[in-house]
């Protein structure tokens, strides 16, 4: 049946596949060659890159309960999950990386040099370089130094694009192009242009080798603390706990270990700070008011000393005393109420200003109100919250928005507490300074004498007693602080891995020998798909139901009537093969013609007519080749051979028929060439003619073969198709597009043309083909004498 649907792509076919495969098995050898000699190399001249890890423990705030409206806020908002987050950002954060790169002050890097790279030194170079910051120097640039002797050195660099960073303005200053440096010198002294200044020293404890080659590079704080921050990883350990493991590669496991180390050093710090931050304003009020007293107190004593050496005075009545000591009570308990009026005073100024860093706790002044205290923590510690999310790059973040609209609550309810406290403080201090007017009078009724030593004595104790006051405080505060520890513990301490995890050889090896095996398989397979020429047997018959009655083998030779020369090769036998199968294709009497056509030119039309037409000429019936392209004459036995008059002459009456017929080297083939160039072979074609002429050769010859003109470029082949009984198409493999032949098989049999049959010329397939050849001929073709002694006799059966 004929296929309705013929599908020009290539069926998934894994025993194709696997024959590409097999037969491009020198291109996978030389591929994974390739690529493990290039894996040995990358194995070999690559920078090792060693892996550090370490592990931090975050501990999460204690849980709220407080009883009031702000609640809600910390349960849903500010959780300890999101405490850990915003910690674990805070860690991550470019703060915190770069002042981890100035505290080890990174900003020169050294560099031995190997044999094709430059590894990093880190603490293991025999000198270090001392430069001038407020002096520009040339940044990402690699200077060579050479050190001739233990002292000197020559060093040189060069670089077509140099820029030149100022350390103290951190700016780049200018940049130059093609810029070269070379100095030689000694250890201490200074090297000093308008684009660099810097001096050499040698390291305490590294010694120098002589002829060895160093490196060094400037680099900015913002670069090296950019690079380490890429080079950062941060895991959590376990969903349910707050534990970070910290990883970071290096070319120096040292290098590495003492960045982790510092990174968490510089962590904690930062920590602790923000939790100490309370305490330290604390601190820093008392200390201002202590300063303030503490003259006071000095003057009164220095008053109290004086008077009593000037009356000569030592002991006060016993009413005096009692009265005093009333009046001191007073007065303290007014000292108290005074110091807590300006504390809130002063909390009332620092939340009209939002200065809400300077704040401390009511309780540190002595202030004992639950409420007030809670709020005044609530509101330090939703500022910390809100201050680390804005400085960690989360301004966007919705719990900024709420974290300050809580901030606004808690600012607009403590201030109503401190206008009520302030309120209630001044009445209180109202009534104090009537009770002390009250023991005033008493006291003034003592003698003169005893009354001034009570006024000295009493502005003394006064102010001792504050003083005394606020130091009870100040102790206070540096014991809490004392106390603060940071919210994180380090678990593991930074540790490099013993083997470094770049280059990892055996994966490396393991990569290469996979491309080795991909990337021709991927070339073959993507040609393969690619590909829209027919390449075998199963691509014609996918596109046809016609069938294929030959296989003509790849010429090797450097001829084109192999039949004739080389009559016992391969490509003979399958010239034989096609023969037989047109025998059993077409049943019945001796004569037949044979049109022999392709679809484009090129395809080895003429040369399998020509050897056709020898291998039944050999077979000893008489035949005759005719040579029916009018367009494009051709030459069958002799290179260069032309004929004035051949096809064309006879069909324009300017030739006889036996005037044309030529005699070829075997004596029963006989061929007519095609002649001069018509104007219109298709017209020529057309003529009846043609007809007599194919009838006056079958009352002559046994076999007919023409030699005609591609289907699918011009339509001189279908003048001839009705007078020839079988119609060879012949195919190339790898040339013919399989969208062209599909085309053309497709039109034959629209045009209901019966006896088609396919040869597929230039097969390079021979484990599929028909002939495998006999006799002393080799691979080349060339006969070659061949006697083998046999310790037997050997009856030769074959045909002579």
């Amino acid at each position: 049946m004929t296929p309705q649907n013929l599908n020009i792509q290539e069926p998934n076919d894994y025993k194709k596949v696997l024959e590409l495969v097999l037969k491009n098995y020198p291109l996978f050898i030389l591929s994974v060659a390739v690529f493990v000699i290039s894996a040995f190399f990358v194995n070999r001249y690559s920078i090792p890159i060693y892996s550090i890890s370490s592990s931090i423990l975050i501990k999460g705030n204690p849980a709220r309960q407080t009883g009031d409206e702000s609640d809600f806020l910390y349960s849903n908002l500010i959780s300890g999950n999101q405490n850990f987050q915003n910690e674990l950002w805070i860690l991550k954060s470019y703060p915190i990386v770069e002042k981890t790169v100035r505290n080890m002050d990174l900003t020169v890097t050294y560099y031995s040099k190997g044999r094709f790279n430059y590894y990093e030194a880190y603490n293991s170079a025999p000198f270090k370089v001392s430069y001038l910051s407020t002096h520009s120097q040339p940044i990402s640039l690699v200077f060579d130094i050479i050190f001739t002797t233990d002292s000197s050195f020559t060093i040189t660099a060069y670089a077509k694009q140099a820029a030149f960073y100022n350390y103290e303005t951190n700016e780049i200053t200018h940049r130059r192009e093609k810029w070269s440096f070379t100095h030689s010198g000694k250890f201490g002294e200074l090297i000093e242009t308008p684009d660099l200044s810097f001096i050499v020293e040698p390291h305490e404890t590294n010694r120098v080798v002589t002829n060895s080659e160093y490196g060094f590079k400037f680099s900015t704080i913002q670069a090296l603390s950019g690079g380490i921050k890429g080079r950062l990883g941060f895991a959590v350990v376990d969903r349910q706990a707050t534990v970070i493991r910290i990883s970071l590669t290096s070319e120096s496991p040292t290098k590495g270990v003492d960045i982790l180390d510092q990174l968490m050093t510089v962590y904690s710090a930062q920590n602790l700070e923000r939790k100490n931050h309370l305490a330290i304003i604390t601190i820093d009020y008392i200390e201002k008011q202590l300063s303030e007293i503490s003259d006071s107190l000095s003057m009164t004593e220095d008053n109290l000393q004086q008077f009593l050496s000037s009356n000569q005075l030592i002991n006060i009545s016993d009413q005096a005393t009692v009265l005093t000591a009333q009046y001191m009570e007073l007065k303290n308990q007014l000292a108290e109420l005074v110091s807590t009026k300006n504390y809130f005073d002063n909390m009332s100024e620092l939340l009209r200003n939002n200065n809400f860093s300077n704040l401390m706790l009511p309780a540190s002044m002595g202030i004992s109100d639950q409420l007030l205290n809670e709020l005044v923590n609530q509101l330090i510690a939703a500022q910390a919250r809100r201050s680390n999310l804005i400085e960690n790059d989360q301004a966007k973040n919705p719990l900024v928005q709420k974290l300050g609209i809580e901030i606004d609550n808690l600012k607009k309810t403590i201030s109503e507490n401190i206008a009520a406290f302030s309120t209630t403080t001044s009445i209180s201090i109202d009534e104090m300074n009537k009770r002390i007017r009250r023991a005033e009078t008493e006291l003034n009724r003592l003698p003169a004498t005893q009354r001034q030593l009570g006024n000295i004595e009493r502005k003394y104790r006064l102010n001792d007693a504050i003083y005394n006051y606020l130091m009870e405080k100040h102790a206070e505060a540096k014991i809490s602080q004392a106390g603060n520890l940071p919210d994180d513990v380090i678990l593991e301490p930074a540790k490099a891995g013993s083997s470094p995890t770049s280059p990892n050889k055996r994966r490396n090896y393991m990569v290469a020998f996979c491309l080795g095996i991909l990337v021709p398989f991927g070339f073959i397979w993507l040609k393969y798909v690619l590909n829209n020429t027919l390449e075998s047997q199963d691509d014609i018959e996918h596109l046809t139901d016609s069938p294929v009655l030959g296989k003509i083998m790849h010429n090797r030779y450097k001829t084109k009537n192999v039949m004739f020369e080389f009559p016992k090769s391969n490509i003979a036998e399958s010239v034989r093969a096609l023969r037989t199968n047109l025998d059993f294709y077409v049943r019945g009497g001796q004569k037949k013609v044979i049109l022999v056509t392709s679809c484009l030119e090129n395809e080895g039309k003429s040369f399998v007519s020509l050897n056709l037409a020898m291998s039944y000429a050999q077979l000893g019936r008489r035949t005759i080749l005719v040579d029916c392209d009018l367009r494009k004459p051709k030459t069958y036995f002799r290179e260069g051979e032309e004929s004035v008059e051949g096809l064309s002459s006879y069909m324009i009456d300017k030739a006889n028929l036996e005037d044309l017929i030529i005699k070829s080297p075997h004596e029963k083939l006989d061929y007519i060439l095609s002649g001069i160039l018509p104007p219109n072979p298709v017209e020529l074609l057309a003529l009846d003619k043609t007809e007599k002429l194919i009838a006056r050769l079958r009352s002559t010859y046994d076999i007919i073969v023409l030699d005609t003109t591609p289907l699918a470029q011009v339509t001189d082949a279908y003048l001839l198709i009705n007078h020839s009984e079988i119609k060879v198409i012949i195919t190339r493999a790898r040339q013919t597009f399989k969208n062209v032949f599909a085309l053309v098989m497709k039109d034959l049999r629209q045009k209901n043309i019966t006896n088609t049959c396919i040869v597929l010329n230039d097969n390079k397939y021979y484990r599929d083909q028909y002939g495998y050849g006999y006799g002393y001929y080799n691979k080349k073709g060339l006969f070659k004498r061949k006697v083998k002694k046999r310790k037997k006799p050997v009856v030769d059966i074959s045909l002579k």
